[in-house]
Formats: C-alpha cells, sequence, structure tokens
C-alpha cells in the first residue's frame, strides 16, 4: 500500500517517462513498472507524446495516433486534480505533487499550444496557395500583354499588307489576314466566325496559279474570335487569293466543302 503523504508509484508514471524523477525515486518506481502492465503501458504513452512534441515540433499535436491524445490528457487531468486536493484543503504540497503539477501543467500547455499552432500554419499555408494562384495569373496575364505587344508590333512592320476575306453576300463573319512579304508570312485574324461541328475546323488555302495550297487549321473561341501567327505563305508562282473551308481537324490535302470565306490578294 502507499504510506499516507505519498503518491501512488502509478501516479508518478509521467514524471518518470519525461525524466523528472530523482534516481531514488527513479528506481523505486522501476521496480513497480516490473509488475504492472498498465503502468508500462502509461509510461509508454505518455513518452510518445512528449517524443512527439519534441521531435515533430508543434505539428506533433497533431499527429498523434487516434485516441491517444484524448486518453494522455484526460489522465493527465484527473492526476493533477489528485496532487492539488492536499493544496485545496489548505495541507502543504508534497514535493513530488509540485513536480507533477508542473509536469502535466507543461504538458497540457505544449498540446494546447501545438494545436493552435497547427491551425494558424494551415491558415498560412492556405493564404501562401492563394497568393501563389493571384501571382500566377498576374504571370499569365503578363505573358497575355506581351504576346499582344508582339503581335501588334508584326502588324505593324515596315511591308505589312492586310487583305480582307469575306462571307459572299454576308459581311460577317471575316478574316483580316496580315501578310508580310519580307518575311513570306502571315498573321490570320479571325472575328465573329461561327462554331465549327465536332471533329471539324476551318482551313487557310492560298490559291496558287489558280490551284488551292492547304495551309493552318484552327478553331474559333466561343466569342468568335481566332487568331493563328507565323504562318507561311507559299513563295514562287503567282498567289492571286486566299479562302477558307471547314474541314476535319487535322487538315485535307484537297478542299472537302464549299469555300465559306474569300478575298483576293494583290500580286507582288
Amino acid at each position: 500500500m502507499t504510506a499516507p503523504g505519498q503518491d501512488s508509484p502509478q501516479d508518478l508514471a509521467a514524471a518518470y517517462a519525461l525524466g523528472a524523477l530523482s534516481a531514488d525515486e527513479a528506481r523505486r518506481f522501476e521496480a513497480f513498472l516490473a509488475v504492472s502492465p498498465e503502468t508500462q503501458r502509461e509510461v509508454r504513452e505518455y513518452r510518445e507524446v512528449a517524443a512527439l512534441l519534441a521531435l515533430d515540433g508543434p505539428e506533433g499535436a497533431g499527429s498523434l495516433p487516434g485516441g491517444l491524445r484524448d486518453r494522455v490528457l484526460e489522465r493527465v487531468a484527473e492526476q493533477k486534480n489528485r496532487a492539488l486536493r492536499p493544496m485545496a484543503r489548505g495541507q502543504a504540497p508534497r514535493p513530488s505533487s509540485v513536480v507533477w503539477v508542473a509536469l502535466a501543467a507543461t504538458l497540457l500547455l505544449a498540446v494546447g499550444l501545438g494545436a493552435g499552432l497547427v491551425s494558424v500554419r494551415g491558415r498560412v499555408a492556405a493564404l501562401q496557395g492563394e497568393l501563389a494562384a493571384r501571382n500566377a495569373t498576374l504571370d499569365r496575364t503578363a505573358q497575355q500583354l506581351a504576346e499582344r505587344d508582339a503581335t501588334l508590333n508584326s502588324i505593324l512592320e515596315p511591308g505589312v499588307e492586310l487583305y480582307q476575306l469575306t462571307s459572299s453576300g454576308d459581311p460577317e463573319p471575316g478574316i483580316q489576314l496580315f501578310w508580310n512579304r519580307q518575311r513570306n508570312q502571315a498573321i490570320v485574324h479571325g472575328f465573329r466566325l461561327k462554331p465549327v461541328p465536332s471533329g471539324k475546323a476551318y482551313q487557310l488555302w492560298f490559291i496558287k496559279d489558280g490551284a488551292p495550297i492547304p495551309s493552318v487549321t484552327f478553331k474559333p473561341e466561343p466569342d468568335g474570335h481566332a487568331e493563328v501567327e507565323h504562318v507561311t505563305v507559299p513563295g514562287a508562282g503567282v498567289l492571286s487569293a486566299a479562302a477558307v473551308t471547314v474541314e476535319p481537324e487535322a487538315g485535307s490535302a484537297q478542299p472537302t466543302s464549299p469555300v465559306v470565306l474569300l478575298g483576293p490578294l494583290k500580286r507582288s
């Protein structure tokens, strides 16, 4: 039995696990520990909690195995209250009880602060994610503006000629063909283009020496706009016109549908 005024050996499990017992107290406790499987389990759990808090940092409070944290904190609260009862009755606290109160309070505070820091860190991580998303959006916007500037500069280069491709009897839709004769390249800008069926696309043709020469395929955006840069214009021979038909997405070697847009090209 435990003598009056002394702690039960089992009550010293946390102090032993945290290394707070004197050498003499530790020897007596170890003798009791050898024959008490329940106390051995408690010591293991206290050491696991202490290790997670020490090695994992604040996250340890959030990574304890299921139910372990609650069991340990419940036991801490019960044993802390038991150690404080003599003081509540006006009695002088036992030295080991004072140690136990300090250890229990430290453990409770560490777990509580750890959980709070985990919450704060989670919020910080969320804010960092939002900031990264906004920065990515700004980067995409800046890239789009740079691309627009590059396109505008290409259009305004000396020697660039503008040609219009229109639909017969209908002013809408339309395509602007910016032809840079020096580079033998063109920029296609379509507007108010109608949607194409699934698996289909618009295809540009250059009429050279009276025969259609296949060029790029493209699909309009939902608002009817389309833009294709760095379109190679056939060299040699005589270019008299440019036309657009609806073809399979991969393009065709010869037109397989009626011309939907057509415009003459000025001979050099």
